[in-house]
């Protein structure tokens, strides 16, 4: 099993996201557990792992949201489908050092 390069946070109070892929409406979900590497989403939306997508990520007491860049690198099996959906695993790309900055921040709080 391959070792996490971040410290998961499960977040005390839900975080929302906004996904967008490229050419695609929005569609949303709920982060599951977050890190400066990547995040775990439940969502409806049927995603494919090595897609890239634009997030908006909704903390508790943000005053915006945080925009985010990553790629789908897994899916959970579609057996364990749930009322929320599928859980994928996001790995953040592309980020500048100011959105990685503040997203730190905001896991942080999230803790």
């Amino acid at each position: 099993m391959q070792e996490r390069s971040a410290v998961r946070v499960v977040p005390r109070n839900p975080i929302t996201v906004a996904l967008q892929e490229a050419g695609a409406p929005f569609a949303y979900g709920v982060v599951a557990n977050i890190s400066e590497g990547g995040a775990c989403i439940w969502t409806n939306a049927r995603l494919e792992p090595g897609r890239s997508l634009a997030l908006r990520l909704s903390f508790p007491k943000g005053s915006q949201p945080v925009q985010a860049d990553g790629v789908v690198i897994w899916v959970e099996a579609e057996s364990q489908t749930t009322a929320e959906g599928l859980r994928y695993g996001i790995q953040w790309s592309g980020q500048t050092p100011g959105r990685s900055e503040r997203l730190t921040r905001m896991i942080t709080a999230a803790a």
